[in-house]
């Protein structure tokens, strides 16, 4: 993790940027709500869904396309998330800063009931005489 300097009541404190290649998997952790930002404020809505995911301890993984090894994907029950995280100490107990960028519905794959609804098999279903496609 990098070591990032703030400024707290006149002081230098420091903070470190979670920073990783592979995916992390994070325990229960507090959150400084006061360092949250957000990059749109229409995910504020969706915002409890994330913090519930970072206290409770969650995996997050390294966005792939962009590079960078400090932007992270949170998968939750019904958004995505990609965030930075800035922790206290290497402990990653306490996050002190979140900064979500991007909060995406999930979207579940619907394939063959649908498929099969319009009259067309999907690839890798049975066919009409039962062989697989």
């Amino acid at each position: 993790m990098a070591i990032h300097k703030k400024k707290d009541e006149g002081r230098a404190a420091a903070r470190l940027l979670l920073e990783s290649a592979t995916p992390i998997e994070l325990p229960e952790a507090e959150i400084n709500e006061e360092g949250i930002t957000l990059e749109r404020e229409e995910f504020r809505p969706h915002l409890p869904e994330l913090l519930e995911e970072l206290r409770d301890g969650c995996v997050v993984t390294p966005v792939p396309v962009v590079m960078s090894n400090s932007m992270f994907v949170i998968h939750a029950d019904t958004r995505t998330f990609w965030v930075r995280l800035w922790h206290t100490d290497e402990t990653r107990t306490q996050i002190d800063r979140l900064h979500v960028t991007s909060c995406m519905p999930v979207t579940r794959a619907v394939h063959s009931a649908m498929l099969r609804g319009a009259g067309v098999d999907a690839p890798g279903t049975d066919n009409e005489d039962g062989e697989q496609e």
